[in-house]
């Protein structure tokens, strides 16, 4: 298993990924804008030569946001996701950040289990977030030293 940035090769993959798994699929044109924008570090999990997962934040001031993550059908079960978290985790600490937040559908209680494992808490809900009127709940972690005992 490989893990890399993103590059802009990998907006058409990453498209067909995000139908895949069943997440609101972002265009090829957003994933390239992405790869250009200073705030955004998106990583690619990659095996032989198959983009298996990815995941990006946005780096703000001292607040790393999670953007999209995402694992192939045939990659899930693996821990990638997890393995995807932390390497989010080592980037925004390596930008300066302290804190990394994220939103996660209501519903999705295998990625709410990964974040909790994470060490990440709810810290507020979005009510009728999605498209389908489901809630968005709000989660948040230090990135500070010492704070990632649960990794």
């Amino acid at each position: 298993m490989k893990s890399r940035k993103m590059m802009p090769q990998d907006a058409g993959p990453l498209n067909k990924l995000c139908e895949a798994c069943g997440l609101s699929p972002w265009s090829e044109e957003s994933f390239l804008g992405e790869v250009d924008n200073p705030v955004a570090q998106y990583i690619v999990l990659e095996e032989a030569g198959k983009v298996l997962g990815f995941a990006g934040i946005w780096c703000v001031v001292d607040e790393a946001q999670v953007m999209n993550i995402g694992v192939a059908p045939e990659g899930q079960g693996r821990g990638l996701g997890k393995q995807l978290m932390k390497a989010l985790m080592a980037v925004g600490r390596s930008h300066g950040c302290v804190v990394m937040t994220l939103e996660v559908k209501a519903g999705n209680t295998k990625a709410i289990n990964l974040y909790e494992g994470l060490g990440f808490e709810r810290n507020g809900l979005r009510k009728d977030y999605y498209p389908d009127h489901s809630d968005g709940i709000l989660m948040m972690t230090s990135l500070l030293e010492g704070a990632d005992a649960h990794e």
